[in-house]
């Protein structure tokens, strides 16, 4: 194969990422059980639209569909402001003892947004032009460039710090867990936007849209899917070495045990297999509550006699 046709076949195949996340998106914006949610929360639907204008962008660039590249990569930029504020503002959402009141927070973040995207769409300060090369499209840096990558890295370092605040400052054991979730979730976006900028400091030509679409989702799956307990219990499941999975497996493995038990006629202790159930959901819920024994019997809707009992009927077997 000929270098030529090799770059067009390479070029081809940076479609993927792009086409991969619209797809995804669009399934998110069937599901029937987010709609409601999407419309009740404008920020995160802000943000999914946002994206999915970005990945739009990119894979018209990479297909070659339209070739205005200068309007292109000025758009895109203005995407990115936009993406990055919305980002700020739905990490703030999470932090119940807000620093800055909501209203006035969101405006300054607005009006910061749409003057840089302002700039980077009508003047040569930030982006000059579109820069070709044989792989990818990038921009041709302003003398105001910094202030791109200036915002961006204050919005990548001031998001996870209101998500740990969010977590400090959440009473609720599962609000804490849906912050930490997202917490996590937000590592991979976070090491893409430091990996890029340091690469770009050192002069090395990337393009980074081929890496945000794949750290970016992984954001906003972790919001749309943690914001009730029952979706945030099936994410914390699938996390390994979690109390959740470690209780769910415990759970599990000895239900199907006892209906194997049934099934080949043997006779098992029902009673026996509800206490284990009863044992496992008591000291889970412990565990995640830092032994507190009052709002375990809340959490549960027992009485607190039923948790010391459930107690004193472990030492008496370690015994």
């Amino acid at each position: 194969m000929d270098p030529e046709a090799y770059l067009e076949k390479f070029n081809s195949l940076l479609v993927l990422p792009s086409a991969l996340t619209i797809l995804l998106i669009f399934i998110l914006l069937g599901v029937s059980k987010k709609r409601e949610y999407f419309w009740k929360n404008k920020l995160i639907f802000s943000l999914i639209i946002t994206f999915l204008l970005l990945n739009i962008l990119e894979a018209v660039t990479y297909g070659n569909i339209y070739t205005n590249y200068d309007v292109l990569i000025r758009l895109y930029y203005s995407l990115v402001f936009v993406a990055a504020s919305l980002i700020l503002s739905l990490s703030h959402k999470l932090d119940p003892e807000k620093i800055i009141p909501s209203k006035p927070f969101y405006s300054t973040i607005i009006l910061i947004s749409f003057f840089l995207a302002t700039l980077s769409l009508y003047t040569n300060l930030i982006i000059e032009g579109a820069l070709i090369n044989s792989y990818s499209l990038s921009r041709i840096p302003g003398k105001l460039y910094w202030l791109f990558q200036a915002y961006i890295l204050l919005c990548m370092i001031i998001s996870p710090l209101l998500i740990w605040r969010g977590i400090l400052n959440s009473n609720n054991p599962l609000d804490k867990m849906r912050r930490k979730v997202i917490l996590v979730s937000f590592f991979p976006l976070i090491g893409t936007v430091l990996l890029v900028i340091i690469l770009m400091q050192a002069g090395v030509q990337i393009n980074w849209s081929i890496f945000l679409p794949l750290s970016t989702i992984a954001f906003i799956l972790a919001y749309l899917f943690t914001e009730n307990r029952n979706d945030l219990f099936k994410v914390l499941v699938n996390i390994p070495f979690s109390e959740e999975r470690k209780a769910y497996k415990l759970i599990n493995s000895r239900i199907l045990e006892y209906i194997s038990k049934t099934q080949t006629n043997e006779s098992i202790s029902l009673k026996g297999l509800l206490s284990e159930i009863e044992k496992t959901f008591i000291t889970n819920t412990l565990e995640m509550n830092d032994g507190n024994h009052n709002l375990a019997a809340e959490l549960l809707s027992i009485s607190i006699s039923t948790i010391y009992r459930n107690k004193k009927r472990d030492e008496k077997k370690n015994d």
